[in-house]
């Protein structure tokens, strides 16, 4: 997927929106398998575009299709460092349990939970910024 492409923002806004319900989900419910499995899906969206995410795959193929177009869109590049921000945390927490840090692991996770929380109610994309602030 290429720089140029552009994702409903709609759909942007609901997988964030599900990856904060996701990881607050586990915590209240004390669910750390649930960490690695999100890794792993932000990770295919993070690796091959949204496209790649299937949170955004069941987006498309079940709710997209049920909506008016899409009046509001944004760039697949911003989604996959969003994504790219997602996997990188939620990555450490999974390290973090592997070595015994439940805790840390839980933090991280929150951490994670909060950066989605601020794309999908403000859509103001965190991962974005880190990856302009590692670019300079």
């Amino acid at each position: 997927m290429s720089g140029s492409e552009s994702v409903d923002a709609r759909a942007d806004r609901a997988i964030q929106g599900a990856i904060t319900v996701i990881t607050l989900g586990a915590f209240v419910f004390h669910q750390p398998w649930m960490i690695p499995v999100l890794a792993v899906f932000v990770g295919a969206g993070a690796l091959m575009g949204p496209e790649g995410n299937p949170l955004h795959r069941v987006f498309s193929g079940l709710v997209a299709p049920r909506l008016s177009p899409a009046t509001g869109v944004e760039p697949a590049a911003t989604v996959r460092a969003q994504d790219t921000l997602a996997v990188v945390l939620l990555g450490v927490a999974t390290l973090c349990i592997v070595i015994g840090l439940g805790g840390v692991a839980w933090i991280v996770t929150l951490l994670e939970g909060g950066v989605a929380v601020v794309a999908a109610t403000t859509g103001v994309h965190l991962g974005v910024v880190v990856r302009d602030r590692l670019h300079r």
